[in-house]
């Protein structure tokens, strides 16, 4: 394989790491933090981790689109020959999980987003409890959350058998 084929793959790990760490750092390190803090603090800490991780997650899934259809350009020319049906198969599957990842992002991020930034920039500045309709925002904006959790490493295993030719 080519210099290029190896720097595009190199960002597209990047890209990969950049996304799902966010997504793990939100579940296992803010998420949880946030209990410890009083609740207008607590609210107004997670809209900011938000933010930032809508940020990211764009800015790497831009980056995975784009060199996930260079690796694949060069990787097909480099062979020359057709792709086995598994490889198709397995290809199919990968890009069907990454597209719906990237659906329930979209709506984390224009559905349930600009109600919680809404919501949060309603709330009064010595709130004491987070109030239901908030609260219910964001169950479901994590909700999305988890599942592109569970299905990230899975898009990851789909890619190494793609690159090892399992």
């Amino acid at each position: 394989m080519s210099a290029w084929y190896s720097i595009s793959l190199m960002i597209h790990l990047v890209a990969l790491a950049l996304w799902l760490g966010g997504i793990v750092f939100f579940l296992v390190v803010l998420g949880p933090a946030v209990h410890e803090l009083e609740p207008s603090i607590a609210i107004k800490t997670m809209n900011q981790g938000r933010i930032g991780l809508e940020m990211v997650s764009w800015t790497a899934i831009g980056l995975l689109l784009a060199t996930g259809i260079v690796n694949l350009l060069i990787r097909t020319q480099a062979t020359a020959a057709a792709p086995s049906g598994a490889y198709a198969i397995i290809l199919g599957a990968k890009l069907f999980l990454f597209g719906a990842m990237v659906v329930h992002h979209s709506l984390q991020v224009f559905k349930y987003a600009p109600r919680i930034a809404a919501l949060t920039a309603e709330l009064p500045p010595n709130t004491t409890a987070w109030p239901d309709p908030l609260l219910s925002h964001w169950r479901r904006w994590f909700l999305l959350l988890k599942i592109n959790a569970a299905l990230g490493p899975v898009v990851v295993l789909f890619g190494l058998a793609l690159v090892t030719g399992w």
